[in-house]
């Protein structure tokens, strides 16, 4: 008979009883579509600049960097430029290594990228040849004016 009681007077409170209503918490999202440019930077072995440096120059002014940033793990960046059209240029560097690459941003035309290679192994070939020579002719200039000098006295 208790059980009974019980039960009927959970039933009454239940049915009286005005519901509460639970509510959550709201949650918003501000969305802009932008135009995002995407590095990927990598040696020419195929490893990721991990961490390297960017630096990026808008097309009105050259002097001033208009955005410094690191690459991720992978190489990779993203940046939103301003809506300023033309060349923009992006640099990325990380130990002695680098590449440069012009992004093209029209009113109407899409992004164009066109990236200068970066050094390869015949470049620096070259570069450590001519800085030998440049040294072989300082040592011989050298030698030669303190032969005369060592003539004259």
């Amino acid at each position: 008979m208790r059980c009974n009681l019980a039960l009927l007077f959970a039933l009454v409170v239940g049915v009286i009883a005005p519901a509460h209503v639970a509510h959550s918490h709201a949650a918003v999202l501000d969305a802009d579509a932008a135009q995002a440019i995407r590095l990927h930077a990598r040696y020419d072995t195929g490893a990721p600049m991990a961490h390297a440096q960017i630096i990026i120059y808008a097309p009105d002014d050259s002097e001033q960097a208009w955005g410094l940033g690191v690459a991720d793990r992978d190489g990779r960046y993203e940046f939103i430029p301003d809506a300023i059209a033309g060349r923009w240029l992006v640099q990325v560097r990380q130990a002695g290594h680098g590449v440069s690459a012009y992004v093209e941003i029209g009113e109407d035309a899409p992004v164009l990228i066109t990236s200068s290679a970066p050094d390869t192994w015949v470049q620096r070939a070259l570069m450590v040849a001519l800085v030998a020579w440049g040294a072989l002719g300082t040592a011989l200039y050298a030698r030669s004016r303190r032969g005369r000098s060592d003539a004259s006295a």
